[in-house]
């Protein structure tokens, strides 16, 4: 996961970088056929006051972990759901990190934090790739037909209809340095090298973000293991309301790795936080040459395998992998995780091919009874009934 921390310096108004929505607006993010978070109803395009990627690269020995999350003093931030790609050349050993997450939050403006073992290099990608990915995972749909039913219909008056209608459809401490600077996806970046956690953390909070004892916890790993840190932070100028819903666009990280991953582990969760949300959902699209599993502190992860099988890649994201590969799909809707650990991905010993069972839509056999049919037969009917009374009224006079 990501280490989320508060962000309260003041910034000039930046390019669009994110949407905002308010606390009643639906959020419409990580389905496989969704709207773009710009097109949902009720949503309006927010100003990003910043989104600032800062790569801080840190010394130590090797052992790894990955993300948190920290709201400005007496506010709280959520990650309400998140997607990523993952894209592995195990021949170069370089990862691929792209993602993307919707947050609530009721600060104007916070930050979060993702590690890395190197230092990664930043770029956009069109969110297009998520949608692509949802539905070329998809569950097949079929149609079958059992049973029989009957269904009244105008012969004379249906081609009328059919002709008529149609479809609807800055300063610094001598212990963490600026080494690098950057634009990307619309957002400034900057590149960071620090000594310890507790330097780092003392520049996170001189520069607005809440640097409190379980961030600095979670920092002291990533130090020591000479691993790289990219802060995003992310506000809006939206002023009114008591929460806010944003979502970022989709940003890439290549890096080198000796192997796979994805920033799971979390900082310590403060004892007064609010109930984790039921509703978090964490959706894993891992492409390379085959198919791979994933594990949590050396055990099995607990994420459902939603599909394992080859794909066409995406345009986007062609010039990253082969035109065709395997995409490992996997989901994680856990409220309450065990963000002890990253994630890491290895080939799987199961190489078995794993879709999504198909979606069977039935309906009966259906028999068109013409509606002119039914009322010539019913006139018959009552002119039948009508001339038999008048025969026997006939007959009763006779006799």
């Amino acid at each position: 996961m990501d280490a989320t921390v508060p962000w309260e310096a003041s910034a000039p108004d930046p390019p669009h970088g994110s949407v905002t929505r308010n606390s009643h607006t639906e959020v419409n993010s990580g389905a496989a056929s969704r709207a773009t978070a710009c097109h949902a109803p009720g949503v309006t395009i927010a100003r990003v006051v910043s989104l600032l990627a800062l790569s801080i690269a840190v010394r130590g020995a090797p052992t790894a972990d990955a993300c948190a999350t920290a709201p400005p003093r007496g506010a709280e931030v959520a990650i309400a759901e998140e997607e990523a790609v993952i894209v592995w050349d195990a021949a170069h050993h370089t990862e691929h990190f792209i993602r993307r997450a919707a947050f609530r939050s009721t600060a104007r403006s916070f930050g979060f934090l993702v590690p890395t073992p190197t230092t990664p290099e930043l770029g956009e990608v069109d969110d297009s790739v998520f949608w692509s990915l949802a539905d070329a995972i998809r569950p097949e749909v079929r149609y079958e037909i059992t049973g029989w039913s009957v269904s009244p219909e105008s012969w004379c008056l249906g081609s009328y209809f059919a002709r008529k209608g149609g479809a609807r459809d800055d300063a610094m401490a001598p212990a963490v340095r600026v080494i690098a600077s950057a634009h990307v996806a619309g957002f400034d970046a900057a590149t960071l090298e620090a000594d310890d956690a507790t330097a780092l953390a003392s520049w996170l909070g001189a520069h607005g973000f809440e640097a409190t004892p379980a961030l600095t916890a979670w920092l002291e790993r990533y130090v020591a293991a000479h691993w790289k840190m990219t802060a995003f932070v992310v506000a809006t100028d939206e002023r009114s309301g008591s929460s806010y819903e944003l979502a970022t666009r989709a940003v890439r990280m290549s890096f080198h790795a000796d192997q796979p991953f994805y920033p799971y582990r979390e900082p310590a969760a403060p004892a007064t936080s609010s109930p984790a949300d039921p509703n978090r959902l964490l959706r894993v699209f891992f492409l390379a040459t085959e198919r791979y599993a994933a594990t949590l502190e050396g055990h099995p992860w607990s994420a459902r395998v939603l599909h394992a099988a080859p794909l066409q890649v995406p345009t986007p994201l062609v010039k990253l992998a082969e035109s065709s590969a395997v995409a490992t799909v996997f989901q994680d809707a856990s409220a309450l995780r065990r963000g002890v650990d990253e994630v890491y991905f290895a080939v799987s010993a199961d190489q078995a091919l794993v879709r999504q069972p198909p979606i069977i839509v039935t309906s009966p056999h259906r028999v068109p009874v013409p509606i002119e049919f039914l009322l010539v037969l019913g006139i018959g009917v009552v002119w039948g009934v009508r001339r038999r009374r008048r025969t026997r009224r006939g007959t009763h006079r006779s006799s």
